[in-house]
């Protein structure tokens, strides 16, 4: 019964481990390829079309079956509030922000800065207490934060110089109405899941016949069809529905304080796999905010004493 039970033990860490690893990775790749695609000749609006074209169609099965009119129970005035912040607007400001700032400013400044407001943000509104590893963790990535910004105003003969804090300005936006969508997400006590589903489905409706208005059908039309699919496929699908459902089934197999280590890893993970992808290289206050953002992270996580822990007791 013991080596049983050892064994599914066991067993449940390793599909844990490889939920929160297909999540860091597919949220990763997402960054990378919204900006291969902006840089490949896509407007912002065109990524938003295909976004939630793709997760609305893929999640509406899933909404009708756990009821449609009642909007899998969340109702309308509390789904298009979570619309609101992490929807259409949400992704505008995100994708955004890739016409103006390189790769590693996204990367780094959208999950960080989530991060460090959910946090406070829980601590006001939600009555969490902060401990020192918060208040630390949060001071060394605002730092980090810093230098990417600076980074941006600085440069000067890139494409992302001069302008690249107008990027920076919309990463952190995005960022806010994503922290206020988690927020809700805590304080109404909803699935992460449906509430996906409801957002996916609300934004589809919304965003598909205003970019048929605003755009028009010849221009889409025109548009590479293999490169919108592809920005469909991994915005929609793949970061829209595939990272949500494997980082859920990371926090049941492994709890929230294991599974909260994959976001934190995004931003290295995301700045490498862009080097292949948009061949943008990052320079040396980037690598040094990248640096301070991750370990901030860590920190605010509370990682190192859990490592202490582990490394003293051998438990996990």
């Amino acid at each position: 019964m013991a080596e049983a039970t050892e064994a599914e033990r066991a067993r449940r860490e390793r599909w844990g481990i490889l939920s929160g690893a297909t999540m860091a990775l597919g949220a990763s790749l997402s960054f990378a390829v919204a900006r291969a695609g902006i840089l490949g000749g896509l407007g912002v609006p065109d990524l938003i079309f295909a976004r939630f074209l793709v997760a609305g169609l893929v999640m509406l099965p899933l909404l009708v079956r756990w009821g449609l009119p009642t909007l899998a129970g969340i109702g309308f005035r509390r789904a298009a509030i979570l619309t609101a912040l992490g929807g259409a607007p949400f992704a505008l400001l995100q994708t955004g922000g890739y016409g103006f700032a390189p790769l590693a400013h996204g990367a780094v400044i959208a999950p960080s800065t989530v991060t460090i407001v959910s946090t406070i943000g829980a601590a006001i509104f939600l009555r969490e207490r902060l401990g020192p590893a918060h208040l630390a963790g949060a001071a060394i990535v605002l730092l980090g934060i810093g230098l990417i910004g600076w980074d941006g105003i600085v440069q000067s003969t890139a494409k992302s110089g001069e302008r690249a804090w107008i990027g920076d300005l919309l990463f952190f936006a995005s960022s806010l109405l994503w922290a206020g969508f988690t927020l809700l997400l805590r304080h109404w006590r909803l699935s992460a899941l449906r509430a996906t589903a409801v957002v996916a489905v609300l934004s589809m409706v919304v965003a598909t016949p205003a970019y048929l208005l605003w755009m028009g059908v010849a221009h889409l039309m025109a548009l590479p069809f293999g490169m919108l699919a592809f920005q469909g496929l991994v915005q929609g699908g793949l970061q829209g529905v595939v990272t949500m459902v494997a980082y859920s089934q990371a926090v049941v197999l492994l709890g929230v304080s294991r599974a909260v280590l994959f976001p934190a890893i995004v931003p290295a993970v995301s700045v490498l796999i862009g080097i292949p992808i948009v061949g943008e290289i990052p320079g040396p206050l980037q690598i040094a905010g990248l640096v301070l953002v991750t370990i901030g992270l860590l920190i605010t996580i509370g990682m190192g004493s859990r490592l202490h822990y582990w490394m003293q007791t051998g438990k996990r």
